[in-house]
């Protein structure tokens, strides 16, 4: 059985882990709903990541990864066990110019496909906001990442699923993926890259997803473009986001992933079945989009699940669907 405090001992001897005790998820959380977690650590690099994991994983201490908390549904009994936020693995960098970030563009790439080559490979590390990665390629005049402007959460959380905005997905952009994974030999998380991969990858799916892989960064090949024109397109689509209403109430984004198969998209299947705007103690299916739930104050996990599983229940019953939620349920 683990014990807690003894690993939060260990993990003080090292001044690159930073430790809270009883943390509030709420807090860290888009949604604002949660409980407490019984230790959450913020290692400040890759070394100090891994040798969390490792120490956790040999205690057997349950652990979760946190990236922006946009997409996650915090129990309201919290977590106990590890948090582990990448907030402080928040680098971004350019690694590659001209010629070589050329040779290292995906094949299968809108960006490799239809740009005269290009301009450069940009590393974010896991802990990156999207929002901080598209301006920083705003800012470098480069092109390629207009689509996830306004998209909360991080860049390892965005690889993790394959982010998908606006009809344009991660892996159209991804070059290579570092990652920690368990090396049974090593008795230890070791570090491991890949270079971008097509069958790797599909919708709302990354070789990550479902996984004991644990994303640390990332690399993006983008195109020669204007800085006044990028930004031009990544105010356009905030506004669009703004308009759907994601930035109205406290939530996390849609709460169930789109199904081509079912004909439409699963916001208009929740209008369908006449489920907008009911509400759950504190939670709200909102009145402005079906496949959004918020937290109108209040809310509990609890009330979110219950809007969940109606949604899933009264799917199945009429059309015969089976949603599949998008956000993750920690607890």
């Amino acid at each position: 059985m683990y014990n807690i405090a003894q690993i939060a001992q260990r993990f003080k001897q090292n001044a690159k882990i930073g430790l809270f005790f009883d943390e509030s998820l709420a807090a860290r959380s888009s949604f604002k709903i949660g409980g407490k977690a019984s230790l959450l650590v913020e290692p400040q690099d890759e070394e100090a990541l891994a040798e969390v994991l490792t120490t956790a994983k040999k205690e057997s201490a349950p652990t979760f990864i946190l990236g922006g908390g946009t997409n996650v549904l915090f129990a309201d009994s919290g977590f106990d066990g590890i948090v582990v936020s990448t907030k402080k693995l928040s680098d971004i960098s350019i690694i590659e110019r001209g010629a070589q970030a050329q040779e290292a563009a995906p094949q299968n790439s809108a960006t490799f496909q239809a740009q005269n080559g290009a301009a450069a490979t940009i590393r974010a590390k896991a802990g990156a906001s999207m929002a901080a990665l598209v301006s920083f390629a705003q800012e470098k005049a480069l092109t390629g990442l207009e689509e996830f402007a306004g998209l909360p959460g991080t860049v390892g959380g965005a690889a993790y699923m394959n982010a998908r905005c606006f009809d344009k997905e991660i892996s159209q952009v991804a070059a290579k993926i570092s990652w920690l994974e368990w090396e049974v030999a090593a008795s230890a998380y070791v570090q491991k890259s890949q270079a971008f991969s097509p069958s790797d990858w599909q919708y709302k799916k990354s070789p990550f997803t479902g996984t004991g892989r644990i994303v640390t960064s990332a690399e993006f090949v983008l195109s020669k473009g204007s800085a006044d024109e990028s930004a031009k397109k990544g105010a356009a689509y905030i506004q669009a986001r703004k308009d759907k209403g994601h930035y109205k109430a406290p939530c996390a984004g849609s709460v169930f992933k789109n199904n081509r198969a079912f004909g439409r998209p699963t916001g208009k299947i929740i209008d369908e079945l006449g489920l907008k705007g009911t509400s759950s103690g504190g939670a709200q299916i909102a009145p402005f989009h079906g496949n959004i739930i918020i937290n109108n104050g209040g809310a509990t996990a609890a009330d979110v699940l219950a809007l969940i599983n109606l949604c899933k229940s009264r799917a199945k019953e009429r059309f015969g669907f089976d949603l599949e939620e998008e956000i993750v349920v920690c607890g």
